[in-house]
């Protein structure tokens, strides 16, 4: 096939792709996920008080800072057309965005084959499918992140750091992107390079920080949810509660004080408790990690619940589509329920194939086309088990990068046999 004819392939598979996320949207319309519907509800409080989020109000009132760059997203979308329907197309948009961006990425590390396997894996993927019906933070913080990895890529680190940063103003794993990205380069004697990739994403977080400080006095760049979130995690699964309450005010480490104290306030506090907390309960700590990894990794069920045909009346909307309900209902399955399965499968023979791909290019000694992808993941789950909790679209954001692995994988195995050409070892050449 001739470079054009793979062009207009590549084109066409991702028009195809971004296409169906658009008429899925409004087939199937919006979808009201919990997060979703409070960051509708904190914009709508923004765009009453004239202010971006957090007002001031919210900064002294709420128990944390949510996701920053998400609620400003719907309040400009509120503010702009009157509706969220106008954000949730863009959103269709940067989805499709993604695959693209996930081809080049491929492209530029490992060989433009490789590339269009992983982009045929990821549209073919059904989760990748009714994600964009709702407000959430995943779709743009993916879509920056991986245009800042493309930017550094293409030499151009001070805006691959801005995009990063843009990335983690929507969702607070940046940082494992950003370090991943750095190692990438250092591994490729790209001192300079990351150092720019580091000052973009300082940028950045200057700006809106500042912006942030100049309203509420606080240097607000992201969201201030993790110590809450890791405290609440830690305290409902702690096995010996009733003895431990003693161990904080008003018996409860996650006793809201009100205007009492600010988002930094409580912050400080829910850290403050986590860690009293840990110095007693070490061990429970390490025995709840693997619970964090397992329901980041068990299902991947959640985006499905854009199928739902009664989605606008559950008051738990992931009851049919939760790994008991599969079983119980089994083999008297809804339409909804039976997608879901497909995707199980393909999703299990996905991470089937990227351990096997882990394997087999360990082995081979290609350790460069490794680096980013086990970087991102293993810095992710990591991040998630020490200092988060595990929840199964946790692991989405991860999913590009596993395929790129895959991708590798196969093309070496079935195409290049890259072995039996040592001098030209897999990304040497195209990598930065």
């Amino acid at each position: 096939m001739s470079d054009t004819n793979k062009n207009k392939a590549v084109l066409s598979i991702v028009a195809a792709f971004t296409l169906l996320q658009v008429i899925i949207l409004f087939v199937f319309g919006y979808t009201p996920y919990p997060d979703s519907e409070d960051y509708i509800r904190m914009a709508r409080e923004c765009l009453e008080a004239g202010e971006p989020y957090p007002t001031l109000w919210q900064y002294r009132n709420h128990m944390f800072i949510w996701n920053v760059g998400a609620i400003n997203a719907v309040i400009f979308s509120l503010w702009a057309f009157k509706s969220v329907t106008p954000l949730l197309v863009f959103y269709a948009l940067t989805k499709g965005a993604t695959s693209w961006l996930l081809y080049q990425i491929v492209r530029k590390t490992v060989h433009p084959k490789a590339a269009f396997i992983a982009l045929v894996i990821y549209v073919l993927y059904p989760a990748n499918y009714g994600e964009s019906t709702a407000v959430l933070s995943e779709i743009p913080f993916q879509c920056a992140v991986m245009a800042g990895i493309l930017s550094t890529l293409n030499q151009k680190p001070v805006a691959g750091g801005i995009l990063i940063a843009a990335g983690n103003w929507f969702r607070p794993m940046g940082i494992v992107f950003l370090l991943s990205v750095c190692i990438f380069l250092w591994c490729g004697k790209k001192w300079k390079n990351s150092a720019k990739l580091i000052i973009g994403y300082l940028l950045f977080i200057g700006i809106i920080g500042t912006a942030s400080w100049s309203r509420t006095g606080d240097f607000i760049f992201q969201s201030r949810a993790g110590w809450a979130m890791l405290m609440k995690h830690a305290w409902d699964n702690d096995k010996d509660q009733k003895a431990d309450r003693k161990l904080f005010a008003h018996n409860d480490p996650m006793y809201d004080y009100g205007s009492s104290l600010n988002c930094a306030q409580k912050d400080s506090l829910f850290r403050h408790n986590f860690l009293v907390w840990l110095k007693h309960n070490p061990k429970e700590y390490f025995k709840q990690m693997p619970e964090k990894f397992i329901r980041t990794y068990i299902s991947d069920n959640v985006n499905f619940c854009a199928f739902l045909p009664d989605k606008h009346e559950r008051n738990y909307m992931y009851e049919d589509l939760s790994m008991a309900s599969l079983k119980k209902d089994f083999p008297h399955y809804a339409p909804v329920q039976i997608l879901t399965l497909a995707n199980l499968a393909y999703y299990y023979v996905l991470i089937a194939c990227f351990g096997t791909g882990c394997i087999y290019l360990m082995r081979k000694r290609l350790f460069r086309p490794l680096i980013l992808p086990l970087g991102i993941i293993g810095l992710g789950t990591a991040f998630l088990l020490f200092v988060g909790h595990g929840e199964a679209r946790y692991h989405q954001l991860f999913m590009p990068f596993m395929i790129l692995t895959i991708s590798t994988y196969i093309y070496d195995k079935y195409l290049n046999h890259i072995g039996n050409e040592k001098k030209t070892r897999l990304c040497h050449k195209q990598c930065p």
